[in-house]
């Protein structure tokens, strides 16, 4: 009887979605759930008042996903994620853009790779518009890294920035160079690396 109650409230859309709103009233959580919430919308939706966000969500997923669906998609997709990652100890400040020439194997496979999955992606490549791509599950998803930049050992529990490729113009033998947006900080849970592609490492991590 305990366990069939415990399901019940698990399965209460309800419920979700008071979880949901308590996010966004968490002043030090909003921007977080706010952010991966515009990711489920179209890139240029129109929002008059960040108050019906999550009702135009639903409009626009559909009124048979569930407020339970949503925020799993939040907490997947971008509180936690995955991304390669540029290994190069310099000071970033979130908000602040910088930029950096790719000439290393591995780091003109991530450009590569991260262009290819936009929406566009010889505009992107060429200096032009970069519009995010979408994941197979409908997410928006912008050409994302991780910049391990601080002097630290790369492991589970550091910290590393999390960088919006705004900006990449390609040249012969696909060396690049980028203009990046740190968006936010985040907690490495894992790390791993792709030997075959000349030590590409990735990381999941979570956003804090």
């Amino acid at each position: 009887l305990v366990n069939k109650t415990f399901y019940h409230f698990t399965n209460d859309d309800k419920l979700w979605r008071a979880a949901l709103l308590r996010q966004l009233a968490i002043p030090e959580r909003y921007h977080i759930w706010h952010t991966g919430l515009r990711r489920l919308l179209p890139l240029d939706h129109p929002m008059e008042d960040d108050a019906c966000l999550l009702e135009e969500v639903r409009k626009y997923l559909g009124e048979y996903i569930t407020h339970k669906d949503i925020y799993k998609k939040v907490v997947t997709r971008h509180l936690k994620f995955e991304a390669p990652m540029f290994l190069m100890p310099c000071s970033v400040t979130i908000g602040e853009m910088y930029g950096l020439h790719l000439f290393e194997p591995r780091y003109r496979l991530m450009i590569r790779e991260l262009m290819d999955a936009c929406e566009d992606p010889r505009a992107a490549r060429n200096g032009e518009l970069i519009r995010p791509g979408r994941t197979e599950d409908g997410v928006l998803q912008p050409p994302l890294l991780i910049h391990f930049c601080l002097p630290q050992h790369l492991r589970a529990g550091a910290m590393a920035c999390l960088v919006q490729v705004v900006w990449c113009r390609t040249y012969e033998q696909e060396t690049a160079d980028v203009q990046l947006m740190p968006i936010a900080w985040v907690r490495l849970d894992s790390v791993w690396c792709r030997r075959d592609q000349g030590d590409l490492f990735y990381a999941k991590a979570m956003r804090i």
